[in-house]
């Protein structure tokens, strides 16, 4: 039996579903909008996981900063969150998120 004590034998499979809403979930988040509005599809770089995330963003001042900025934050997250490798996050606007779009109802 290999690894250390209290692991347990076997392995741990994720699907491309749960990839696919965990991503949603945390680009959503950061940038933020509702997860509804956010589109992710995954892909391959190079072995590791791609994504290219559609959707708004919130209100803010430099859209490109901060786009490029939540790019490196999702791609880390979801890593963490999911144990694979992360090449590459690309996200693509589609438009802007004011406070009044995200309020629960």
């Amino acid at each position: 039996m290999t690894g250390g004590p209290g692991t347990v034998p076997g392995r741990v499979e994720i699907t491309t579903r749960a990839l696919t809403s965990c991503a949603r979930a945390v680009a959503a988040e950061r940038l933020g909008a509702p997860a509804k509005r956010v589109r992710v599809e995954l892909g391959d770089a190079r072995g590791a996981l791609a994504l290219e995330i559609t959707g708004p963003v919130a209100a803010g001042t430099d859209l490109v900063q901060e786009a490029t900025t939540a790019a490196a934050e999702v791609r880390s997250r979801v890593s963490a969150l999911t144990g694979r490798r992360v090449g590459s996050a690309r996200i693509e606007l589609t438009g802007i998120v004011r406070e009044r779009d995200t309020r629960v109802r």
